[in-house]
């Protein structure tokens, strides 16, 4: 019997190949591409995230100011300064004098009842006292997008006067030097008088609690966008609003809105957003053709 034994088929084709250098080049290259251009776009994602939570921590800021005012018959006062201290006005940023603001008054309202409740307001922020208080960083006073330095600073800051000058009992924002504000005070109405806003976190921020530049503000320098965080102004200067927001900062108005404005808006504009009784139209409401014709007047 014979037995025949097969022989292996070649197998035509099967050779296989490994890639070559080249195409593991062009093959990086091009997962590099795609990464560079999915980064932006996840960027992109991330602040639009970081400004609708923004906007959601103003917005109960903005309801503990009505309710305050519901409360007491008028709005907080913006900064205290005791005159038996032997400290006249107007405030300077210096850890000296009562400076008791106006977002710690509000604590029990944003549902802190625990830390209203440990503000001794019979002695300055700055006191022994008072100490563990202004050391906390409270987030629902913190822009995700701040750079948090220092940790117990606030993003939010009142608006004290439309331009820059010192915070004083005559300015005309809502946040005065011992001067309780009203609802029949802010004659530009509620819907276009801007209360509340944000800022770049400076070095020298002296915390949340402290009425002084570090939540209190003005317009005068427009919108920032860019800070020098390791300058140091006077102790006199206030300085103006801004955030790390791409290309603008959020308002809350006194009916309860809130408002991104752009970086690029015009400092009339915002001025008269920041001044409770100019009575003059609002000029966000009117063209940009009609406003640059009333520059050139």
């Amino acid at each position: 019997m014979n037995v025949r034994q097969s022989k292996p088929l070649a197998c035509f084709g099967s050779t296989k190949h490994g890639f070559t250098l080249v195409e593991l080049l062009v093959t990086i290259a091009i997962i590099g591409v795609l990464v560079g251009m999915l980064t932006p776009a996840l960027q992109s994602i991330r602040e639009t995230s970081r400004r609708a939570s923004c906007q959601s921590k103003m917005l109960p800021i903005g309801l503990a100011i009505q309710s305050y005012h519901d409360r007491w018959m008028h709005f907080p006062v913006g900064t205290v300064l005791d005159p038996n201290d032997g400290i006249a006005g107007p405030i300077a940023s210096t850890a000296v004098g009562n400076h008791h603001n106006w977002l710690g008054r509000l604590m029990d309202l944003m549902d802190q009842p625990v830390i209203g409740d440990r503000i001794l307001r019979s002695v300055s922020v700055y006191d022994e006292a008072n100490r563990p208080v202004l050391a906390l960083s409270v987030p629902h006073v913190q822009c995700p997008s701040a750079a948090r330095t220092p940790d117990n600073a606030s993003s939010y800051v009142g608006l004290h006067h439309p331009t820059e000058k010192s915070i004083d009992e005559s300015d005309h924002g809502v946040f005065l030097l011992n001067v309780a504000i009203t609802r029949d005070d802010v004659t530009d109405g509620l819907a276009n008088t801007a209360f509340v806003s944000e800022k770049l976190l400076p070095l020298d921020d002296l915390g949340w609690l402290s009425g002084t530049r570090a939540t209190l503000r003005n317009v005068g320098g427009g919108i920032q966008t860019v800070d020098d965080r390791f300058a140091k102004p006077p102790a006199s200067a206030v300085g103006s609003v801004g955030s790390r927001h791409p290309g603008g900062v959020h308002f809350l108005f006194g009916s309860g809105e809130v408002r991104f404005q752009s970086a690029q808006t015009d400092p009339r504009i915002l001025q008269q957003m920041a001044d409770r009784r100019d009575g003059e139209l609002p000029l966000q409401f009117q063209s940009i053709e009609s406003l640059r014709e009333q520059s050139l007047e």
